[in-house]
């Protein structure tokens, strides 16, 4: 007997045209949020010592409320 013949093989997907929306650069941050981060972390870091014995998940939450109403974070500098 003569093979049989099998499923004919599924055709490759094409490539989509370069249609529709385009997404724009990513990674870009500007230097006043750069400037900020790093002011933050600064803070962070001074004063990291004052929650001993926390674990470092709830030592950045105390730390993030500290930032927040702090008079070096520039959110509240500029207000």
């Amino acid at each position: 007997m003569a093979p049989t013949a099998g499923r004919p093989k599924a055709a490759a997907p094409k490539a989509k045209a370069a249609g529709g929306v385009k997404k724009g650069p990513t990674g870009r941050k500007s230097k006043k949020a750069s400037g900020a981060m790093a002011a933050m972390q600064k803070y962070f870091k001074e004063h990291r010592d004052e929650f001993p014995g926390m674990a470092f998940k709830e030592q950045q939450k105390e730390l993030g409320k500290m930032w927040k109403a702090s008079d070096e974070n520039p959110k509240n500098a500029a207000a």
